[in-house]
């Protein structure tokens, strides 16, 4: 067993395993333990999520500072960094947050995967019960599922089997589809705001100037409807305990940014007002601070000037 899956793999192993002992319904057990964990990540979310929701309310002020200036890059990217300090706004924190957030997600498919068994632990050389803490060996459930029989949702779906040829992991894999083209659709901003790619490329044809931005923007868009399929055409390798874990997170996703995108522009502003006025706070009292310890170098320098005086008055 390698680093990784010591720290991560096999604490979401054994917490899926604890749940499955007292539930008895594999399905229901992922779909707590993705909650859950989802749940725990949520302070990392909120904070990517607010960014993304401050990003898109900016985007007519983006535009207006490119007008300004005029090409100018170094002009740009000054009155860009004042907006962001402005609003509260640090682009490159949501990307840190993702990054932390990718090997908790990684952790969580290869538990499942290796909880459902099947081909990959026999190519990967994994044996389930590896995993198991010992103190776990004593739950009969969770070490029943080592074996990777019975392991259904609801008694009904097989959650072992292949997506691919089985009507009801297929089933779970479409829904899978759409709750993650709708999640990404959530934090997109309004088509009507941007242009549409075609006419892109036809003023760029015509040697007109695009503007980056938009060009991006319009990307995005298409790999909206992009994105969705090619990950149904992954899922249909997959078993159906996997795609369940998709399905769930997705709609758990899609809970969490209603919660945060569904806030008023002015409940955002006001937070934003706020971090300002604790910045302002902040530097007064740091000038306070150097006009204290400056008033005391001076009262320490002449202090000694005056001594030296009555030295050498006498």
């Amino acid at each position: 067993m390698n680093l990784f899956d010591r720290l991560l793999t096999q604490p979401i192993f054994n917490l899926l395993a604890f749940i499955y002992n007292f539930i008895g319904d594999f399905g229901v057990s992922i779909i707590i333990v993705t909650i859950l964990i989802r749940l725990l990540m949520w302070p990392l979310v909120k904070k990517q999520l607010h960014q993304t929701k401050m990003m898109r309310q900016i985007q007519p002020e983006l535009k207006k500072i490119k007008q300004k200036a005029n090409g100018n890059r170094m002009l740009e990217s000054t009155m860009l960094m004042e907006l962001y300090r402005e609003k509260n706004i640090k682009p490159f924190s949501s990307m840190l947050v993702l990054l932390i957030q990718i090997p908790i997600m990684i952790a969580i498919y290869r538990g499942i995967r290796i909880a459902s068994g099947g081909n990959f632990n026999h190519l990967n050389g994994i044996n389930p019960a590896d995993y198991l803490y010992p103190f776990m060996s004593g739950f009969h459930k969770a070490s029943e599922m080592m074996s990777g029989n019975h392991l259904m949702l609801l008694g009904v779906v097989d959650l072992t089997k292949v997506v691919a040829g089985y009507l009801p992991g297929l089933m779970i894999a479409i829904l899978a589809t759409v709750f993650q083209f709708y999640q990404t659709k959530q934090i997109m901003p309004n088509a009507g705001e941007h242009k549409k790619l075609k006419d892109l490329f036809k003023q760029a044809s015509k040697g007109q100037e695009v503007d980056q931005s938009d060009m991006v923007s319009a990307m995005n868009r298409n790999m909206l409807y992009f994105t969705p399929i090619m990950t149904l055409m992954v899922m249909l390798a997959l078993p159906g305990a996997v795609v369940l874990y998709y399905a769930t997170t997705s709609l758990v996703a899609i809970g969490q940014q209603q919660r945060v995108l569904s806030r008023s522009e002015e409940e955002l502003e006001k937070m934003a007002s706020s971090h300002n006025a604790q910045r302002s706070r902040q530097a007064q009292e740091a000038v306070i601070i150097r006009k204290k310890a400056t008033s005391k170098k001076d009262s320490k320098a002449s202090g000694g000037k005056t001594v030296v005086r009555r030295i050498k008055a006498k």
